[in-house]
């Protein structure tokens, strides 16, 4: 491979600080197979000058002791290093590409790649799960066989399922299928969050009249545990949300206390798409089929074990590292919260043979048809309301949607989180496995909070005693809307 005349970092490499060790990290998504090779080490010697790289210097003129060096020559061969003529732009809404199957674009999505066809590299990862014939996607799948099964042998409790529940559209379906078409025991638990809008609210309440077998708890905060604790949110990682790891603190230990053999939650698939298909290496099934699995109940407790105590990010430039800091984040926060669950934890795994309720999920992509299919069956079965003025059918239930986005979406672009603007992604995988069609994906793009600061922002600001805080003053939560070149870096 040829060096390239006027050497520059490709278009969102950066370099960072792993714990003092320098790697490069890309803000964005490439193409497979390179894809889970967004963070790469970088030797202390050339880091420097790797980092200067702007294409202002002709090859001759750079150091011997950088072009001479095996690491330089490997980031030439990666593609992190290119001639200043392939460098690619920022895109813009004019210039921007949109794939060519869903609606991704390196506008909204910098830093994404395509193919030479024009096909995403989301869509790309999608179809080399598809072609590799593996399980990829969360392994704690349930039929609907399964679950009149376990309920059928259920002497253990008077629940056969418990459902995390918002009045949005996924939970409000899962209630109607669960209760009414399978015909369990179910334990609804909903955590009244303040900024739930009351038309969620409203549709929990009808789903519990049209279900007279459902049981309904609700647990609520206190309005300034929830305020200082989205304060410190938006200072230590940029974005306010408490959902629905609160949730998972509340009811986790009541399901244990009642027996309750599942726990189910209104989570697509397509919401879980990242971390299924982008996030891990795809696996043949001669390889995956040498890795010990792990039971439902170890991956239940691995999974709230990391609610209460998420590990510190390693590496922390890693997409899963966003996640694990929001688990931290809250946990310091809401640290009086998690009495509870830390005894249950510990009792589960001090003895084996304690009954511990599995987390499961259904395989959407398979039961719900099209959203609009689940939109007309819940408006009919369950006199559901979609709240005034929103358009599409992702993410119903919360007044901070379009928030969430935006911070998201300015976090990403700022280069302070390699964690992809969540909706955007979502839609597109909908897309992907015909839940919604191009079209229809296109109109909910519109009325996502990434062309612009939200309408509830502001309130929320003021909720929160933070508009007239100084920019330097706030944090993580600073690069979450500035737009300044200090930021963009």
């Amino acid at each position: 491979m040829a060096l390239p005349s006027r050497p520059a970092l490709q278009y969102r490499w950066q370099l960072r600080e792993d714990k003092s060790k320098p790697v490069l990290v890309y803000y964005g998504l490439r193409n497979p197979p390179r894809h889970t090779r967004s963070v790469l080490e970088v030797a202390p010697e050339i880091a420097k000058d790797i980092a200067s790289l702007d294409g202002g210097r002709p090859l001759s003129d750079l150091p011997e002791t950088l072009t001479g060096h095996p690491g330089f020559m490997s980031l030439v061969e990666e593609g992190v290093i290119v001639d200043a003529a392939s460098v690619r732009q920022p895109a813009t809404l004019e210039s921007r590409q949109q794939c060519v199957r869903c609606i991704n674009d390196d506008h909204l999505i910098p830093g994404l790649e395509f193919d030479g066809n024009g096909l995403c590299a989301f869509c790309q990862c999608y179809e080399r799960a598809e072609k590799a014939g593996t399980s990829a996607g969360p392994q704690n799948f349930i039929t609907e066989e399964d679950l009149l099964e376990a309920a059928r042998n259920n002497t253990q409790s008077r629940f056969d399922v418990m459902v995390l529940c918002t009045g949005g559209k996924d939970s409000t379906y899962l209630l109607w299928l669960l209760a009414k078409k399978l015909g369990l025991r179910v334990l609804a638990a909903a955590w009244n969050m303040p900024y739930t809008n009351d038309t969620c609210r409203n549709n929990l309440r009808r789903s519990i009249q049209q279900l007279p077998s459902v049981e309904l708890i609700e647990r609520t905060l206190p309005w300034g545990m929830i305020r200082q604790a989205m304060r410190e949110q938006f200072a230590a990682i940029g974005v306010p949300c408490l959902c629905p790891t609160v949730a998972h603190v509340l009811f986790f230990p009541v399901a244990v206390e009642e027996r309750i053999p599942f726990i189910m939650q209104g989570v697509e698939e397509v919401q879980l798409a990242v971390a299924s298909y982008v996030m891990s290496d795809l696996k043949s099934p001669q390889k995956a089929a040498k890795v010990p699995a792990l039971s439902q109940r170890e991956m239940t407790l691995n999974f709230f074990g990391m609610v209460a105590n998420a590990p510190e990010p390693d590496p922390p430039y890693a997409m899963t590292s966003e996640f694990l800091r929001y688990q931290r984040s809250i946990r310091k926060s809401l640290d009086p919260l998690y009495r509870q669950l830390d005894q249950t934890l510990e009792a589960a795994r001090r003895d084996p043979h304690l009954s511990v309720p599995e987390l499961r999920r259904l395989k959407t992509n398979e039961a719900y048809g099209t959203w609009k299919e689940v939109g007309e069956l819940i408006k009919k079965e369950m006199a559901w309301e979609m709240p005034p003025g929103h358009k599409g059918m992702l993410h119903t239930s919360c007044h901070l949607e379009t928030v969430k986005d935006y911070c998201q979406s300015m976090r990403f672009k700022n280069m302070r989180s390699t964690f992809f603007p969540q909706s955007i992604v979502e839609v597109s995988a909908g897309i992907y496995f015909g839940l919604i069609s191009r079209e229809e994906g296109l109109a909910e793009l519109e009325h996502l909070g990434y062309y612009g600061e939200p309408d509830p922002l502001a309130p929320l600001l003021g909720d929160l005693g933070l508009q007239e805080q100084s920019l330097d003053e706030l944090g993580e939560m600073r690069f979450s809307f500035c737009n300044c070149k200090e930021c963009i870096r």
